[in-house]
């Protein structure tokens, strides 16, 4: 894998949505390549702060339900 290919995968890789075959390749990767290993350190750290800082908010019961009904009349 080269760089091209590792910041493909960049967003993914954080999110742990990768195969197990993607892992693989990426994380050999990061193993020899500072800079991306350092770009990925820094994306884990970015999404750990926004997760720390984001307001999470439960819908009304009602909001759930209209969706909910809605999307059912599309189907």
């Amino acid at each position: 894998m080269n760089c091209i290919q590792a910041q493909a995968l960049m967003s993914a890789a954080v999110d742990n949505e990768l195969s197990l075959k993607e892992q693989e390749g990426f994380e050999k990767h990061l193993l020899k390549c500072p800079t991306c290993f350092n770009e990925f350190k820094e994306a884990q750290k970015t999404k750990h702060i926004i997760r720390e800082k984001i307001t999470r908010f439960t819908a009304p019961p009602s909001l759930v339900k209209s969706i909910l009904e809605l999307c059912d009349s599309h189907i």
